[in-house]
């Protein structure tokens, strides 16, 4: 992946490893959250997120806003990084004989 990056614009690898980002890490944390707190509200937590879920929305507002005004060209290559990183994942999964691709007895 990092050869093919090469062939690109710095900015552009820049740019589209943050749309990447924005969606994989940032996006998903909060829906990570939202369901975690949902489906283990049993699950000791060492803190509390005062207001919530207001700081859980106002921070997807703020990402969604950020993702949305990225240009077209930006997100498409984002997209096609997180495609790309599935199908590796999934190359190597099946390779090692894991999840998806273990077998019932393990």
């Amino acid at each position: 992946m990092s050869i093919a990056c090469t062939m690109f614009n710095l900015m552009t690898v820049i740019d589209a490893l943050l749309t990447t980002r924005i969606l994989v890490q940032f996006i998903g944390q909060i829906g990570a959250v939202i369901w975690l707190r949902k489906n283990s509200p049993q699950l000791h937590r060492p803190f509390r997120l005062w207001l919530y879920p207001l700081p859980v929305l106002l921070a997807l507002v703020g990402w969604l806003y950020l993702f949305a005004t990225t240009d077209g060209q930006t997100k498409l290559y984002g997209f096609l990084v997180i495609v790309l990183g599935v199908i590796v994942y999934f190359f190597f999964a099946r390779h090692t004989r894991r999840w998806p691709f273990a077998s019932a007895k393990q």
